[in-house]
């Protein structure tokens, strides 16, 4: 297994710079691996951690409290805390992980069961990781990292304003970023500077960041001189460089952020960068199964 794995701001960018219960309405059936049909709306609440970080209750088959999962979109398969793994008695094998660009050493597991609101997803392939970091950042115990590979089982709407995730049919409003079912991923094509480049859509970033090994020639960017060193999770010393400003255009809107960071030398076959949703001032995120893809609403 090869998985991508990445948090933006806690676990990518933590650059050297300045309990909701789960609720729903109906009955929803235990029909393995899918998610409650039986047309009715279901709300779960979720907390938001430093104005981008979706932290949702969800349960996990052996566990009696609810856990707290992250809603990341830019993570995929799905992951684990190594504590639960252990709790759980969950036999491991090796793995690795992409992160920023960089093959990471990790273990692999497959969880009986993990039921999100209406979702039920059973026999889920998921990274272990020891997110012990991770929990004392934010002050709270984490469970896991929930990607697409599990969200994508239904039709959902992120609402950051009203800090709820909605499951059930929704409509069609923002700018659309098709859904690579198999990466479990969405990838969007944006125009930086007038060049055309393929973004990795992720509510686990708030930050615009640009994959230096994957643009051939950078004299198109207006990289300043300001080179700094960046800390992560995974990685204790990033060359991190900041482009200031630049013009960045999304099916055909145009939009600004004070800094785009740029990590030269990191790769990735799928994208040449990550969106953070919050950092261009999204408010919701949808996913329909239908179209498949993801829309994205200021």
């Amino acid at each position: 297994m090869r998985a991508m794995w990445k948090i933006a701001g806690l676990l990518l960018l933590k650059i050297v710079l300045a309990p909701h219960g789960i609720a729903h309405a109906g009955n929803c059936p235990t029909t393995p691996d899918r998610y409650c049909d039986d047309r009715q709306p279901h709300r779960i609440s979720v907390k938001i951690y430093r104005n981008f970080l979706v932290v949702a209750e969800g349960r996990l088959e052996g566990v009696p409290e609810s856990q707290n999962f992250i809603l990341d979109t830019g993570t995929a398969p799905s992951i684990i805390n190594v504590r639960l793994v252990k709790q759980l008695g969950l036999a491991t094998i090796p793995s690795s992980f992409t992160a920023i660009g960089k093959i990471i050493a990790a273990q692999a597991a497959v969880l009986p069961e993990l039921t999100l609101g209406p979702i039920r997803a059973v026999s889920l392939p998921v990274v272990v990781q020891d997110l012990s970091q991770l929990e004392r950042d934010l002050g709270i115990p984490i469970a896991g990292l929930v990607g697409l590979d599990v969200l994508s089982k239904s039709s959902f709407r992120l609402n950051y304003d009203k800090r709820e995730i909605e499951f059930g049919e929704i409509s069609h409003k923002g700018i659309p970023v098709q859904f690579n079912a198999r990466a479990g991923l969405a990838v969007a094509e944006m125009e930086i500077e007038g060049k055309e480049l393929h973004i990795l859509v992720d509510t686990g970033s708030d930050q615009v960041v640009l994959l230096g090994g994957n643009i051939a020639k950078q004299g198109w960017l207006a990289l300043r001189n300001t080179s700094q060193t960046g800390t992560s999770l995974v990685d204790g010393n990033m060359d991190i460089r900041v482009i200031h400003a630049p013009d960045m255009i999304l099916e055909g809107q145009h939009f600004s952020v004070e800094r785009v960071y740029f990590i030269p030398g990191r790769t990735d076959p799928v994208f040449d960068g990550l969106l953070g949703v919050r950092a261009l001032g999204f408010r919701c995120l949808s996913y329909d199964p239908g179209s498949g893809a993801i829309y994205l609403q200021r």
